[in-house]
């Protein structure tokens, strides 16, 4: 099971970074050739997809699917076959219900979202294509979590990374042939249905090879499944509240320009989270395997293990990428944008707040206990991610946003990380240890970048790749010697040794 697991998540980690470096060049290629306005008008389109604010009515169906398949994997599929077959009906009359209300709503959002008048005929034909897509975009949650279930992740990711090269290439092509910006989010649109056609192929071939089958279900399953969308939803309105509406928020406070940039600024912070999500995603079927069989001692170990090594390997390098912020900004954007790398440095913080605490949320998630706990705790950092908000958008409009966010992890990460550290009977020290560890590293990055850039300041792509490749060996030396501990190490190694190991 650990070799398996170890693979998935090699392969989310090698797919989600070729994916989310796809997708940095797209958004700068869009924010140098069609301004920030048409980036804004983007952002907002996509925000009515699942993946952003009808997030908040998908009753985390994609993730229950991953729960259930992995179950019925242990050898009872009959219970997994209602349950997949429940879900599959949520999702088709949530996708049918949210495309005929964004339908009709498209005219009216032109306002809400203060759109130029030049640019509203376009934004109404993008909204309504999303809505006559937006079904299927919801199945496809149900098929994507199937496949997590079957640990199919080489399928999945070979989809997200397709997806991502044709949508790269038609941005490419729009810029080349100066093509109109809708041009760009029609191309989006049809890798999505091209991406989802593909994996309900793959689970259909992959269900064949077992008894899962669409069935009846009965009234235990249905009040089970119901109570776990409730628990979902609650969770998706904090999520939402947290992240996703805010682009509609700066639009309807200031126009696409604003959203333009507040998502130009996002992009990097986002797509570190798109690399790592899919990696705890990874641990998923092996905690319900674990919770199966009440397995407490390695539910310990792989909750250890998964919040100091991921962690260990990643934050340095988002510090370094915080260090080489303005940098990053003048050659992915230009020159122009450089001046707000101090917001681009402090939204980096999120991420790396998120890899210490995500790996044991997903670890947990399959007990809902640990479901209800987390859902208050949302929605506590909500509360404070808000009223920091309000009192600074008089001063910093859109950026505020930012700052509100950025604070409510500092804040009440180390609550959550004390919660979970107890839920798996581990002692509260871990965290603080770790914490320390993480700052003394930090503090000599920041040292070494600053003397490098005395003398040599990146330019270019090429320079700034030299330094980050330089900066990245110089951060994992550190964390070796620093952060990990002797047993560590020796994890580490019995890790390597499981991938390699044939």
């Amino acid at each position: 099971m650990l070799r398996r697991f170890l693979h998935n998540t090699a392969i989310s980690a090698v797919a989600f970074g070729l994916a989310g470096v796809l997708g940095l060049f797209s958004v700068g290629l869009i924010a140098k050739f069609y301004g920030l306005s048409v980036l804004g008008l983007i952002a907002l389109a996509r925000a009515f997809l699942p993946s952003g604010f009808l997030s908040l009515i998908d009753f985390g169906v994609s993730e229950t699917t991953t729960q259930m398949v992995a179950r019925g994997r242990l050898g009872d599929w009959a219970s997994a076959s209602e349950r997949v077959s429940f879900l599959t009906m949520v999702a088709v009359v949530t996708g049918l219900v949210s495309s005929v209300v964004l339908w009709f709503a498209a005219p009216a959002l032109t306002g809400i979202f203060k759109v130029a008048p030049e640019d509203v005929s376009a934004f109404v034909s993008i909204l309504k294509v999303t809505a006559l897509i937006t079904p299927l975009a919801f199945v496809g949650l149900v098929m994507e979590g199937a496949l997590k279930g079957f640990e199919e992740y080489g399928w999945l990711r070979m989809t997200e990374v397709g997806g991502n090269l044709l949508y790269v290439a038609a941005i490419y092509l729009a810029v080349w042939s100066n093509r109109s910006f809708e041009w760009i989010a029609y191309a989006y649109l049809a890798t999505v249905v091209v991406k989802y056609l593909v994996l309900a192929l793959i689970v259909a071939l992959a269900a064949r090879r077992t008894r899962l089958r669409f069935s009846s279900w009965s009234p235990e399953t249905r009040h089970d499944l119901v109570y776990r969308g409730w628990l979902m939803f609650n969770a998706r309105i904090g999520g939402v509240l947290q992240q996703t509406i805010i682009p509609l928020a700066i639009g309807a406070l200031y126009g696409p320009a604003q959203v333009g940039a507040y998502d130009l600024l996002m992009r990097l912070p986002r797509f570190m989270k798109a690399v790592l999500s899919p990696l705890f995603s990874a641990i998923l079927p092996v905690s319900a395997h674990i919770d199966e069989k009440t397995d407490v001692r390695r539910l310990q170990l792989l909750g250890r293990n998964s919040f100091v090594l991921p962690a260990a390997m990643v934050i340095p390098i988002v510090v370094l990428m915080a260090l080489y912020s303005e940098e990053i900004l003048k050659v992915w954007v230009g020159p122009e944008s450089a001046g707000q790398w101090p917001w681009l440095a402090l939204a980096l913080v999120v991420p790396a707040a998120n890899v210490m605490v995500s790996a044991g949320q997903t670890t947990l998630m399959v007990r809902e206990d640990f479901m209800r706990f987390s859902n208050r705790f949302l929605y506590s950092q909500v509360l404070v991610q808000y009223v920091v908000t309000a009192i600074a958008i008089r001063w910093f409009q859109d950026r505020a946003f930012i700052l509100g966010w950025v604070v409510s992890y500092i804040v009440l990460t180390p609550v959550l990380m004390h919660r979970m550290l107890r839920f798996m009977s581990l002692p509260r020290r871990l965290f603080w240890q770790h914490a320390a560890r993480q700052a003394l590293v930090a503090a000599i990055l920041a040292a070494m970048v600053i003397a490098y850039k005395t003398y040599v300041t990146p330019q270019t792509l090429l320079a700034l790749i030299v330094a980050g490749a330089t900066g990245c060996v110089a951060a994992w030396a550190l964390s070796v010697m620093l952060i990990l501990t002797r047993r560590d190490r020796e994890m580490f190694g019995k890790v390597a040794r499981t991938m390699t190991h044939r």
